[in-house]
C-alpha cells in the first residue's frame, strides 16, 4: 500500500492506517533507537510493543549490537516491562554463531568483540578463542613473535570496546590464510544512546580489519536476511504480513526490503526524514531500498492507531 513512499502516518486518516496495520501478523522491532536508548526507555515504546503482543501478533526484538546476547536482550526487555523469550530475539551475535553451527563448523572462532558473541558461540557448542593482550612494544616485534592457534578456522568481528590494536593485528594475521572464514556482525557505524549522543559501532573495527587484510567479510546482522532466515524458513513469519520497525536506513530499512517485509521508520534514533528526502531527491535506483514505506516520530505514536 505504501511501498517506499515514507508516508507520515500522522497525516493520514486513522481508519486507513488501522486497515493497513490489521494486515500484519508479525512485528519485528529494532531495539536501540526504537524501544530504548541505552538504559532509558523511549516514551510509549514499551506500551506499544506490549499492546501489539496482546493482540496475538508474533512480536520480535532485533538488534545489531553484538555486545549483547539474546539472553541479555531478554533481561533488558524485562527490566522495561517487556516479557519475551530468547526465541523471539534476533541478534547479530547469534546470527554469526548460528551461521557457523549450520555449517557444522568444528574449529575455533577468534573473536574481536564483546561477550555477546562469545556467549552465543559457546551456547551452540563452538569454541571461541580468547586472548587478553595489548600492544605494549613496537608493532614489528609483536608481529614477529605472534603465535597463532592452528585450530582457529574463523574470525568473527563485532563491536570491540576500546579498539584493541593487538587484536586487530592478530585477527588480520589469521585472515592472511584464505581458508579462514571472515565474519562480521554488522556495519552499524554508531548506536544512539539518547540526547544526540552515540557510541561507536562495529563498522569501525571491521573497517580496520578489512584495510589490514584486503578481505571482505560476510556480514550476518541486518541488513542480511540471514538474520531472519530461521523464522522465514520455518514459516513462523511470512514476508507479506510482517512489519519491520526501525530507526536506521542502512540496516533496518534495507533489511526490511531484503526480506520483503513492510517497513516503518521512527525518528527517535539514527536517521531522520531529511536523510530520506536526500535519497529521494538524488534519485539513485540502487538506494531506493533505503526509503521506508511509512514514518512516525516514534514507536509510541503508533498507539493512537491501535485503540
Amino acid at each position: 500500500m505504501f511501498k517506499q513512499t515514507c508516508s507520515d502516518l500522522t497525516k493520514l486518516p486513522k481508519q486507513r492506517v488501522r486497515q493497513w496495520l490489521s494486515s500484519f501478523e508479525s512485528v519485528i522491532c529494532d531495539a536501540d533507537g526504537v524501544l530504548w536508548h541505552f538504559a532509558k526507555e523511549i516514551e510509549g515504546a514499551v506500551e506499544t510493543y506490549n499492546h501489539l503482543k496482546s493482540t496475538g501478533r508474533n512480536t520480535f526484538i532485533a538488534t545489531n549490537n553484538s555486545e549483547t546476547s539474546r539472553k541479555d536482550v531478554v533481561n533488558k526487555a524485562k527490566s522495561f516491562g517487556i516479557q519475551i523469550e530468547e526465541e523471539s530475539v534476533l541478534t547479530s551475535s547469534y546470527s554469526c554463531a548460528n551461521f557457523l553451527a549450520t555449517k557444522k563448523f568444528q574449529k575455533k572462532a577468534f573473536v574481536m568483540g564483546e561477550n555477546g558473541i562469545h556467549y552465543e558461540l559457546e551456547n551452540l557448542g563452538i569454541c571461541s578463542a580468547k586472548v587478553s593482550e595489548t600492544l605494549e612494544r613496537p608493532i614489528h616485534e609483536f608481529v614477529a613473535d605472534l603465535k597463532l592457534d592452528p585450530d582457529v578456522g574463523a574470525v568473527v568481528v563485532g563491536r570491540d570496546e576500546g579498539f584493541n590494536m593487538a587484536k586487530v593485528v592478530r585477527a588480520g594475521t589469521y585472515l592472511l590464510n584464505p581458508s579462514i572464514l571472515f565474519l562480521g556482525t554488522c556495519l552499524d557505524a554508531a548506536y544512539p544512546i539518547g540526547n544526540n549522543r552515540v557510541i561507536v559501532g562495529a563498522a569501525a573495527t571491521l573497517a580496520a580489519v578489512k584495510a589490514f587484510t584486503g578481505r571482505k567479510p560476510l556480514v550476518l546482522g541486518k541488513p542480511n536476511p540471514w538474520m531472519a532466515a530461521s523464522l522465514l524458513h520455518s514459516g513462523v513469519i511470512k514476508p507479506e504480513t510482517t512489519l519491520m520497525v526501525g530507526d536506521t536506513l542502512e540496516t533496518d530499512i534495507r533489511f526490511s526490503a531484503n526480506c520483503k517485509f513492510q517497513s516503518l521508520m521512527v525518528g527517535s534514533g539514527v536517521n531522520s526524514l531529511k536523510d530520506v528526502q536526500k535519497i529521494v531527491e538524488e534519485g539513485d535506483p540502487k538506494k531506493m531500498d533505503l526509503v521506508p514505506d511509512t514514518y512516525l516520530p516514534s514507536f509510541g505514536h503508533l498507539m493512537e492507531f491501535l485503540g
